[in-house]
């Protein structure tokens, strides 16, 4: 469980699909938004969906043999960067593999992602290359352009960056102390009375601990059980 307050200029989340056909310019836009949301003050994190599948391990690699040998992880690190591997049974909805990888980042790009009904939307089109919308108007928030695209949407240039970007800083939802439960690495869904709950009790405690430092923006606790799945609780 992690309970954590933000500065204001920093109290919003959001996580946006952003699709488009092959070669419509998702990339070049993600890589422009960066920098400009970075410039206001906000962190960000780009979660890139791979549907042909991708190779970091590769065959005959030391990553690629301990993953073979039954590894649940393989980590590789260097002085300014890690990579984690990991493999999973079954599809990683976004919503908590946002929540339980990129909890702390206030905006989180997602390049693809078109068939997840729960993500808003970006749709990138480019003249000659992808010029039909895919995306379903419900989810759709806005298209990105190179020319007039008559659409009931609102219609952003990709050169007009500081526009998109207000956009998505508006449509964000902001958010002040979260309080987040793990149970078994599932996230489990707390409303603001019972979070207010958790964070009164938890701050109460950890306070009257010596060599805490007053009124902590962070507190991450985590309790690792040894239960006998025989016994009764």
């Amino acid at each position: 469980m992690t309970l954590s307050k933000t500065k204001k200029s920093k109290s919003i989340s959001l996580t946006v699909s952003i699709t488009g056909g092959s070669n419509s310019g998702k990339t070049q836009l993600i890589q422009r938004l960066i920098p400009e949301l970075k410039r206001r003050g906000h962190s960000v994190a780009v979660i890139k969906h791979c549907s042909k599948g991708f190779t970091l391990d590769l065959k005959g690699k030391d990553s690629w043999k301990l993953m073979q040998a039954g590894s649940e992880r393989v980590a590789m690190k260097s002085k300014d960067q890690v990579a984690v591997l990991q493999k999973i049974a079954d599809k990683l909805d976004i919503r908590i593999f946002r929540e339980k990888y990129f909890h702390d980042v206030d905006i989180v790009l997602v390049e693809g992602g078109r068939n997840d009904p729960d993500l808003k939307k970006i749709e990138v089109l480019r003249k000659g290359v992808s010029e039909k919308i895919e995306c379903s108007p419900k989810e759709l928030m806005f298209v990105v352009a190179d020319w007039d695209v008559d659409v009931d949407k609102p219609v952003y240039h990709p050169d007009n960056i500081v526009d998109i970007a207000n956009v998505l800083i508006h449509s964000a939802e902001h958010r002040g102390t979260r309080v987040r439960l793990t149970l078994e690495g599932n996230s489990v869904p707390l409303n603001s009375f019972v979070q207010k709950i958790f964070e009164n009790i938890i701050l109460g405690t950890v306070s009257s601990l010596k060599a805490v430092k007053k009124n902590p923006k962070r507190i991450t606790l985590t309790i690792e059980r040894n239960v006998d799945e025989n016994t009764k609780q």
